[in-house]
């Protein structure tokens, strides 16, 4: 007979990688909760929220986080060139999930070839800032089939760690 295990009887698998996670003027409260909640599941080290839009730590926030923002590391409004430039120097690379004109189809990612990683998505209103692009070494897309070119950004983050912690 099948069951389900509870929280406690769930072990997690070890991190094998070290990433980071900047996420550039997310402006939901919900959002930035859900991503302070994903990325705690998916072992992400830290994350950077930056930009003129990035909002502080709420009540709704702290709600969407499900207590993730007690264990996770964050920090909020830091200038995100400053920030991704001091981790490149630290040995970091950066990766863009986002379309442009030179992104590939996610599921290519390589991400072996990256011990460190700095992953950066945007706001679902403007993306990634061009600034931010221009310092990304790789840019990765999610194909996508309807007529629509964008989704959530928490839905993209879930896809995006997935085939990365997936290459592992």
């Amino acid at each position: 007979m099948e069951i389900q295990l509870s929280h406690q009887e769930f072990k997690s698998a070890p991190i094998e990688h070290q990433i980071v996670l900047i996420a550039e003027n997310i402006r939901t409260p919900e959002n930035v909760g859900m991503i302070m909640r994903l990325s705690e599941a998916f072992g992400v080290e830290k994350i950077y929220f930056v930009g003129e839009h990035a909002i502080e730590l709420t009540t709704k926030v702290k709600r969407a986080s499900r207590n993730t923002h007690k264990t996770m590391k964050y920090e909020f409004g830091l200038s995100a060139q400053k920030e991704l430039e001091k981790l490149k120097d630290s040995g970091y690379q950066a990766i863009a999930l986002e379309i442009t004109n030179r992104s590939i189809p996610i599921q290519n990612v390589k991400a072996k070839q990256y011990k460190k990683l700095v992953l950066i998505v945007g706001s679902e209103r403007q993306g990634i800032s061009e600034e931010l692009l221009q310092l990304c070494e790789n840019h990765y897309h999610i194909p996508m089939f309807g007529e629509n070119s964008s989704i959530n950004v928490v839905n993209a983050l879930a896809i995006g760690l997935y085939q990365i912690s997936e290459m592992h």
